[in-house]
């Protein structure tokens, strides 16, 4: 985990109000004892909880990566609900978007098995009454009705989990920041392709876009038995990426990450 850790607080910008772990995780705690700003409530984002993106996902990247997401995210839906705290499931539905093709061809690895926005895993399909909104990019607010909804619920505060990490979840959490959302990223409920790029992505919007949380954070002491988020323990792998190798150098080395 060590380098794992060097590589998010190197791109991490200098925060003296979140300068350790332990802080980080008083200041969730604090964050989600406050009241929603303006009088307003919370809502939970699920972010395209598919098969083709993790069950049925030709690579199996984030399945490895990731192997308890479905725990985890099943326990954080069942807490949400059993506050009264409205859960938005976002689905893509790509197969008319325009960046598809260009995804693919850049990447011919991904997304080969169709984009099905009706097949969601089995761990994160709606309840009857809550919201299911399709979107055609990696940001759930653009050109969807997310945005009125939420206005239409009250809500100042969201909660953000799902897939992938760096691409639409992120998108979907700088739609909310853009929008004047407080925005918690409940990261131990995501997953990506690699834990070094979710650990990356983390390390460089939480403390400057929005603030990222543990599930435990928002479920309390009764799910400090959940299963570790990632892989090994949250371990990186023993071929270690060339990205880490370099931040590792950096760090060593005293060089500065400002």
């Amino acid at each position: 985990m060590p380098l794992l850790q060097g590589l998010r607080d190197a791109l991490r910008l200098p925060n003296p109000r979140v300068d350790s772990s332990r802080r980080r995780s008083l200041l969730a705690a604090d964050h989600l004892a406050s009241p929603p700003p303006n009088g307003g409530s919370t809502a939970l984002i699920v972010v395209d909880a598919q098969r083709c993106w993790y069950s049925n996902a030709a690579n199996g990247r984030a399945r490895t990566a990731f192997p308890a997401l479905p725990q985890r995210l099943k326990a954080l839906l069942e807490g949400a609900r059993q506050e009264g705290i409205p859960v938005v499931h976002l689905r893509a539905s790509y197969e008319s978007s325009p960046h598809v093709s260009t995804m693919r061809r850049l990447n011919p690895s991904l997304n080969i098995n169709p984009i099905v926005p009706d097949d969601p895993e089995s761990w994160a399909r709606e309840l009857e009454g809550e919201d299911v909104i399709y979107k055609s990019t990696f940001d759930g607010f653009f050109a969807t009705p997310l945005e009125s909804r939420l206005e239409e619920l009250g809500v100042t505060r969201v909660l953000i989990c799902g897939l992938v990490t760096s691409a639409c979840v992120l998108g979907t959490a700088l739609g909310a920041f853009y929008r004047g959302l407080d925005v918690l990223l409940v990261e131990d409920c995501c997953a990506d392709r690699s834990i070094e790029r979710h650990e990356a992505t983390v390390g460089m919007y939480s403390d400057y876009c929005f603030q990222s949380i543990l599930a435990r954070d928002f479920l309390g002491a009764s799910h400090e038995d959940l299963p570790p988020a990632a892989g090994a323990c949250g371990s990186a792998s023993k071929q270690e990426p060339e990205v880490l190798k370099t931040v590792s150098r950096a760090l060593s080395c005293g060089a500065s990450v400002a």
